[in-house]
């Protein structure tokens, strides 16, 4: 595949041996609509077992291929960007799925693993093609923290223009201060080294970003070189991650992806057979759009555990102990069903399933009282079905 044009979407499988921490590097090149003589040009984003990574901080309509992860011809003008993706990874084997629109061309691609957690140094030294302001390089930190970054880069003068990069932190351009005209680029080459020659500089920047998807982008302008960038992640140390074939809870639900964290509190509210999979699917989208919504957390894990929010995740709960460990009963009935609630629960986060509620963020079953915020408001859905009693159950659902 590497130095190939991809037309369709192409999985490529691998395995790895032991769990840490992994950097997936992937080089590819996609050219604009101008020259292809298409509208948008070419466009490339990266699945990595499954994960949809979107644009920070989220908006109303999610964005999949403008983000800083993904290739945009109309931005890249046929010159190459390299992403880095790094996130734990379990032993075992891996889906690697390249996704373009309507093509792109693969033409590196790595994958290392790190031994030296917290302190993560790429050793890049690589100068960048020739041409105008154009994203060059992506860090995608996944379910990862980020306490400080350094970046060595060098820039030359090049007759009447001189090279630049740019840094940008989850959309934030970090400014250059001491220079207004070149206030968006942090490392700028000036016309006086036509006779001092290159300059080499390294910056540090501390920014004690949570856990979570992280972005850390470098454009370039001309020729720069980026000599190496190095991520510490603070005090975090990699935990396994549950997945749906091992979903034992580790102890931290930050741990989990999206997918897992949405897919138990599914499992932990509606378990049950007799629940429609219309109500886990409404469920799942009060769910999700309190994380798109600006008043509450922008992350899954952060919405769900929040007290009081999903019953089952309060200590005490009786259905605690499913969330878990979904697995527990080790009997085909719940496997069955922790499956496809996993299977659910990625198609809402992929909006491969519609939001049934038209947007409703909360949510309460009338086995419980009346929630007081509830006695004076007008659900907008809601979903009756026969319960174990063999009596009717509603759960109604509101947009406040």
């Amino acid at each position: 595949m590497l130095g190939k044009k991809i037309t369709e979407p192409e999985p490529v499988e691998f395995e790895i041996t032991t769990f840490g921490l992994y950097a997936v590097s992937i080089t590819a090149r996609c050219q604009s609509g101008k020259l292809l003589g298409i509208r948008g040009g070419e466009n490339l984003r990266v699945e990595i077992d499954g994960i949809t990574l979107r644009e920070i901080p989220p908006e109303d309509k999610p964005q999949y291929v403008d983000i800083p992860p993904a290739w945009n011809g109309t931005q890249l003008k046929g010159l190459s960007k390299t992403v880095i993706f790094l996130l734990p990874l379990n032993k075992g084997k891996h889906i690697l799925k390249y996704i373009p629109k309507p093509s792109a061309t693969i033409e590196q691609y790595s994958i290392t693993l790190f031994h030296n957690v917290p302190n993560i140094t790429f050793d890049l030294n690589n100068q960048a093609e020739d041409g105008d302001r154009r994203p060059w390089y992506t860090f995608a930190l996944v379910n990862l923290p980020l306490h400080s970054l350094s970046v060595d880069a060098t820039v030359n003068w090049h007759w009447f223009d001189g090279d630049d990069v740019k840094l940008i932190i989850d959309g934030q351009i970090e400014e250059n201060f001491e220079n207004k005209r070149w206030k968006d680029w942090f490392w700028h080459a000036t016309v006086g080294q036509v006779f001092s020659g290159q300059k080499r500089e390294q910056q540090s920047f501390t920014k004690n970003l949570q856990k979570g998807i992280n972005y850390i982008e470098l454009w370039a302008d001309r020729m720069p070189i980026l000599h190496s960038v190095t991520l510490n992640l603070g005090d975090f140390t990699p935990n396994r991650i549950p997945s749906v074939d091992d979903p034992e809870w580790t102890g931290d639900f930050g741990d989990d992806t999206d997918q897992i964290i949405l897919a138990r509190a599914l499992f932990g509210e509606a378990r049950n057979t007799l629940v429609p999979d219309e109500a886990r699917i409404a469920i799942g989208w009060v769910i999700r759009n309190r994380v798109e919504d600006s008043r509450w957390p922008d992350k899954y894990y952060q919405v769900i555990t929040t007290p009081e929010h999903v019953s089952s995740f309060n200590e005490g709960d009786e259905n605690r102990p499913y969330v878990e460990d979904p697995l527990q009963t080790h009997k085909d009935i719940d496997q069955g069903a922790w499956i496809h609630t996993c299977d659910i629960a990625g198609k809402i986060i992929n909006s491969k399933l519609s939001d049934p509620t038209k947007g409703a963020n909360h949510y309460y079953d009338d086995s419980i009282n009346t929630p007081g915020w509830a006695r004076n408001e007008k659900p907008i859905f809601k979903i009756t079905y026969i319960n174990a009693s063999q009596t009717e159950s509603t759960i109604y659902f509101y947009r406040l």
